[in-house]
């Protein structure tokens, strides 16, 4: 008797408990299955789209090597396509170079800069992409003559392209007329090319060419 009331005290809790709590523990449950079933669809139609995405970028390699006079057009022409339709995938951010570099090409140094800056928001700034970005970015800003801005951008980090980013700030530093540190920024270059085991290339000119007009400043005074 004492067990039988036992399990009548058990289902009667359960039933409690049902009113209380289980309508809302099934809707859980049918949201659980729906979200399943929701998100095959999503990851199919997430893989839909990165190979149309994928289609359009090849569709832009091959312009890229075609000697076509049209094929900067039509590089444009797909690379903002990739930007309106597929632009949640890299893809897209690897059009907004793109079209950042025909851009410079073109002497459109403000188009290139909205391209970059673009691209920046739709990748993490510290992903070996976005310091790709940003040192294209600091390149641009450098041109339009905004050194400032350029030189806070190859400050900021430098961890996937440490030799590129000195480089850039030596570039930017000649630009201004401060050779000593431009050549510090060289040989900082060199040395992590060095270590590298790539050779040093141009640079080696950049830096015999400032430590010569070094020299020949320290003479004249």
């Amino acid at each position: 008797m004492a067990d039988h009331l036992e399990d009548d005290e058990q289902v009667e809790a359960l039933k409690r408990w049902w009113d209380e709590n289980g309508k809302s523990t099934m809707a859980g449950v049918v949201l659980a299955v729906a979200g399943t079933v929701g998100w095959q669809q999503y990851q199919g139609w997430s893989t839909q789209q990165a190979e149309l995405a994928s289609d359009a970028w090849g569709a832009i390699e091959v312009a890229l090597q075609s000697d076509d006079t049209r094929s900067a057009e039509d590089i444009s022409v797909l690379a903002n396509t990739l930007k309106n339709d597929f632009s949640g995938t890299v893809y897209a951010r690897f059009a907004a170079l793109q079209l950042a570099a025909l851009a410079v090409e073109e002497g459109n140094l403000d188009v290139a800069e909205s391209e970059l800056r673009w691209a920046l928001t739709k990748e993490d700034a510290n992903s070996e992409l976005g310091q790709l970005m940003q040192l294209r970015l600091a390149r641009v800003l450098a041109d339009q003559g905004d050194t400032t801005g350029a030189l806070a951008i190859l400050d900021s980090g430098m961890g996937a392209y440490p030799a590129a980013y000195a480089t850039a700030k030596g570039d930017i530093y000649v630009s201004e007329g401060r050779h000593a540190e431009a050549l510090d920024a060289y040989r900082e270059a060199r040395d992590v090319l060095l270590e590298l085991g790539n050779p040093p290339g141009i640079l080696e000119t950049k830096i015999t060419s400032l430590e010569s007009r070094l020299v020949s400043d320290e003479e004249a005074s």
